[in-house]
């Protein structure tokens, strides 16, 4: 007997397992990008400076793949609820609730773009004056983006902790591997203490930076097991139709 209700999710995990394996290239490229040109600017002149010089390497700088990373999870936490809907829905629905506020707290938070702007009404002032005012208005923006404002603390909080929730329903759910469920929940649980630890003491916060490597585990993990979902609900579709 076709499962229409789980047939109609089969083009959402397919989608999903293709994002998730993007998610995996975003995650390899920023650790790239950080062991081979370095971290986020740390002040707006830096930043000005390196956008001058180099806006390719500054681009890459500003985090764009951890963006594009975060936005995915919008599609993958969908995906996994319209998966565990039927273990836990209470629990289901409030984790992609919270992923969900997160990610756009997160798109919300990203100062990248302000700086650009700001960077390039620097590189054309006429006066010390105003390239003072700009750099101030850097500083600010720096101050108010993701790494540093209180909205990029809760987005941490929103976006870790619901996934987190995710996977500790996924581990009930014979759907998924479980060693996707605890990857995942490794992942995202050593986030979510990097976001919390962070406050309180940033160098005991920086130890727990591994779960960056975690997630080049849990990524792959991830998309096979949605590939799977979608092939076994599009194949139940398709032997359905033909016994009808």
């Amino acid at each position: 007997m076709i499962d229409q209700d789980s047939a109609a999710w089969t083009g959402i995990w397919r989608v999903a397992a293709i994002a998730a394996v993007v998610q995996l290239l975003c995650t390899l490229m920023t650790i790239a990008v950080v062991f081979t040109l370095g971290v986020e600017p740390a002040t707006a002149e830096e930043a000005f400076t390196l956008l001058h010089e180099d806006r390719v390497a500054a681009l890459l700088r500003f985090d764009f793949p951890s963006l594009f990373n975060v936005a995915l999870f919008a599609v993958t936490t969908v995906a996994l609820f319209g998966a565990l809907r039927r273990v836990r829905f209470a629990h289901s629905v409030l984790a992609m609730a919270l992923t969900l506020v997160g990610v756009a707290i997160a798109m919300a938070t990203h100062d990248a773009m302000s700086i650009i702007h700001l960077a390039d009404r620097f590189a054309a002032a006429g006066s010390a004056t105003e390239r003072e005012l700009l750099l101030a208005a850097g500083e600010g923006a720096i101050a108010t983006g993701w790494w540093h404002s209180s909205g990029g603390f809760m987005a941490g909080l929103f976006l870790q902790g619901g996934t987190f929730l995710m996977h500790v329903v996924m581990f009930r759910s014979s759907r998924f591997l479980k060693a996707t469920a605890i990857a995942g929940m490794l992942a995202n649980g050593l986030d979510l203490l990097h976001v919390l630890v962070g406050v309180v003491s940033p160098r005991i916060a920086e130890l727990l930076s591994i779960a960056l490597a975690i997630y080049v585990v849990w990524y792959p993990l991830l998309a096979f097991d949605l590939f799977r979902l979608s092939r076994r609900s599009a194949s139940d579709l398709i032997d359905g139709g033909s016994a009808s």
